[in-house]
């Protein structure tokens, strides 16, 4: 009688190295999958996150490297900052002035009057605004009127016109121009600087003698 012959268990495959198994797993899945397989964590338990792409706004790059160009360039080359041009002197009125004075006046006595006939030879009318001087404190327009009852005063005004080609006269019986403060006594023969200026900010200065009434 034949002995019975023992069933056969199946084969077992041969066991995979661990440093081959990482290999096969980093060629189908990529260095990702190797990297998760050998810290022990299957490959499809973990999710990557692509990381965000940085953008540049190169407009503003260009813009900026632009400025700081201009700013080398300038300390380098030692090229000044343009300044606001300085404003230009005013050009001096157009008056002619002939039979210029000033009345002479006692110890005491600290005001005085101007007197002259100013021609404008300009195309436009002139608007005197002032009257200054060294010898003075202050300086005043006045014009003198006279009402409907006879009665002539004086008053200060703001401007003085002298017409376009024409004249105005300064007399002690019309307008003229008034000195005050002054900071001595005038005496007859001296002379005495003063200065008109108009609305447009031009200027003449005259150079006047100092006579009795």
């Amino acid at each position: 009688m034949t002995p019975p012959v023992p069933p056969r268990c199946p084969r077992t495959p041969p066991a995979v190295p661990l440093a081959l198994l990482a290999l096969l797993t980093l060629n189908a899945c990529g260095p990702g999958a190797a990297s998760e397989t050998a810290a022990g964590t299957p490959a499809s338990t973990q999710t990557a996150t692509p990381a965000a792409p940085t953008t540049h706004d190169m407009g503003a790059m260009a813009h900026s490297d632009a400025g700081h160009g201009d700013l080398t360039h300038g300390a380098t080359h030692g090229k000044p900052v343009a300044a606001d041009a300085a404003p230009q002197t005013a050009a001096p009125l157009p008056i002619t002035v002939s039979g210029g004075r000033v009345v002479a006046v006692p110890p005491g006595v600290r005001d005085t009057s101007v007197f002259a006939t100013l021609t404008n030879t300009g195309p436009d009318d002139i608007q005197l605004s002032g009257v200054s001087s060294p010898a003075a404190t202050g300086g005043t327009l006045m014009v003198t009127r006279t009402d409907a009852a006879g009665l002539t005063g004086m008053s200060a005004v703001d401007t003085l016109t002298v017409p376009a080609g024409g004249t105005l006269t300064l007399s002690d019986t019309g307008d003229h121009l008034m000195l005050s403060g002054l900071k001595a006594p005038l005496q007859e023969g001296e002379r005495l600087s003063l200065t008109l200026t108009d609305t447009q900010g031009r200027a003449l200065t005259l150079d006047l003698p100092v006579l009795k009434p």
